[in-house]
């Protein structure tokens, strides 16, 4: 687990793809607040890749749209907030950098007040850690366990380094 607690953060977004690769981590999940301009708008959402990624291996996407799936699903069942499902996107590097399955937890929006006060409560913070922790290791989930991924994830990132090697 790493955990990054100020704004103060010099690294780049492919320095800490790159740093969850090297983890030896199965999955790579960030966590983020949401903003909008409009105030009223609410709920929770992961990122994960397009199905059309040309960055990266077709199983770190299968993989990467499942566990976000199942992430979004768990954290919303845990906190009652609205979910708002999955975006998908190739224009972020700490996704196209991953060669691990990763998702980005928007848990909330910060401009919405009511959102924004519970995601500063130690209750809401706790119902949302449970609800992530469910959505990558509950019941029928499947994503993240070592036996499961290990193997798979040398595999891939092996591939990764070669081709990265190859693009660098």
């Amino acid at each position: 687990i790493m955990i990054r607690r100020t704004n103060d953060c010099p690294k780049s977004n492919a320095e800490r793809a790159q740093e969850a690769n090297d983890s030896g981590a199965d999955i790579f999940v960030r966590i983020h607040a949401n903003g909008s301009e409009n105030s009223a708008v609410s709920g929770a959402l992961c990122c994960a890749p397009t199905r059309n990624n040309p960055f990266l291996p077709e199983q770190v996407i299968d993989n990467s749209i499942r566990l976000s799936r199942l992430v979004v699903d768990g954290l919303c069942d845990a906190t009652g907030a609205r979910n708002r499902g999955l975006m998908s996107t190739d224009t972020m590097t700490g996704i196209n950098w991953c060669e691990i399955p990763v998702t980005i937890v928007e848990m909330g929006y910060m401009t919405n007040p009511e959102e924004d006060r519970l995601m500063a409560t130690d209750d809401y913070q706790q119902k949302l850690a449970e609800g992530i922790a469910d959505g990558i290791a509950g019941p029928g989930a499947g994503v993240a366990t070592a036996l499961d991924y290990q193997a798979k994830n040398e595999q891939i990132r092996a591939q990764n380094r070669r081709r990265n090697s190859d693009h660098r």
